[in-house]
């Protein structure tokens, strides 16, 4: 990828990026090409608990799973840290707006800091970069009470992501009835 990337992050003094494992089980540095999917991963959130982010055709879409959830997350600043693109790929086992570098350190070509993060996402949404479904809208493989995750976080958990239905539990307590009973009958 010859281009620019970028990553987001709450963290001010990144003098250069380490790989580190991911939910892939890669030793790798993430990063992305478009500004505004770097935008949501500035903030220190439960991932998918939280919002579901996806793409349709290319583009970027997201849902907030709880009401006020992008207020908390993304009222505040943060930082986007621009990468020289060269040592990142795309690999069929991303998201496709994910790319991943090997390297392993990688420092930034450019720090930007980001007054409002919700602010600049709101600036992405006018011009189209983005469309945000905010609670209660959604689409309509996305359930209101959010039990899409039910099954996601117990795979999750037997691909040996350790502790993920627990993390699951404790945003969504009333799936425990359903997950302790999808776990018995395996």
């Amino acid at each position: 990828m010859d281009c620019l990337v970028y990553h987001g992050s709450s963290n001010s003094n990144i003098d250069s990026l380490r790989a580190h494992s991911s939910t892939h089980k890669v030793e790798c540095i993430y990063a992305t090409d478009r500004r505004v999917v770097a935008l949501l991963y500035i903030c220190d959130s439960n991932g998918d608990l939280d919002t579901k982010l996806f793409s349709v055709d290319g583009n970027v879409e997201l849902v907030e799973r709880r009401k006020g959830i992008l207020e908390k997350l993304y009222n505040r600043d943060g930082y986007l840290y621009v990468l020289d693109g060269s040592s990142f790929s795309h690999y069929d086992y991303l998201w496709s707006m994910e790319v991943i570098s090997f390297e392993k350190e990688i420092k930034p070509l450019k720090k930007i800091y980001i007054k409002n993060i919700l602010s600049e996402i709101l600036e992405e949404e006018k011009k189209g970069n983005i469309k945000i479904y905010r609670y209660p809208d959604r689409p309509l493989d996305v359930p209101l009470d959010n039990s899409d995750l039910i099954d996601k976080f117990i795979r999750f958990e037997d691909s040996g992501l350790t502790g993920a239905v627990d993390h699951l539990l404790r945003i969504y307590p009333e799936f425990s009835e359903i997950v302790n009973k999808k776990k018995r009958t395996k």
